[in-house]
């Protein structure tokens, strides 16, 4: 967790601020949510984390409070993307969606199947992507 608080991380994370400032997707899970609170990326954006607990106690520049949200394992707001360790699946999903690679059907296709694990929606999705390729 810590690792992201670590001044080896100072290059990526500047990069993150940059990116932000140009409106370019930015997306961290985890422990990466505290280098991206050292930063004051999450002061005016909803975000979630791992626990609020984590953002308060290791970043004591951390000023995003009213703006974190609890018990949600995924968010999107201003080109940024954040997930506890439990939202991988979901941040993968806004990722996507952010990105525009898949159709919103598709990628719906694409997230029932890796969350369900229902091999219809594998095969919807394959149809889906398989006809916009084509299109």
């Amino acid at each position: 967790m810590q690792l992201w608080l670590n001044k080896e991380q100072e290059t990526i994370l500047n990069l993150a601020v940059e990116l932000l400032k140009r409106n370019i997707l930015v997306a961290g899970i985890c422990g990466a949510t505290l280098g991206l609170a050292s930063k004051g990326l999450l002061d005016e954006r909803i975000h979630t984390s791992n626990i609020e607990f984590l953002l308060t106690n290791f970043v004591k520049s951390y000023k995003g409070i009213k703006n974190y949200k609890n018990d949600v394992v995924a968010v999107s707001d201003k080109n940024l993307i954040t997930a506890s360790s439990a939202g991988s699946l979901l941040w993968a999903k806004y990722i996507l969606e952010n990105l525009e690679i898949f159709s919103k059907t598709a990628i719906e296709s694409w997230y029932k199947y890796y969350n369900l694990g229902i091999s219809k929606y594998y095969i919807e999705f394959m149809e889906k992507i398989s006809k916009e390729e084509d299109s």
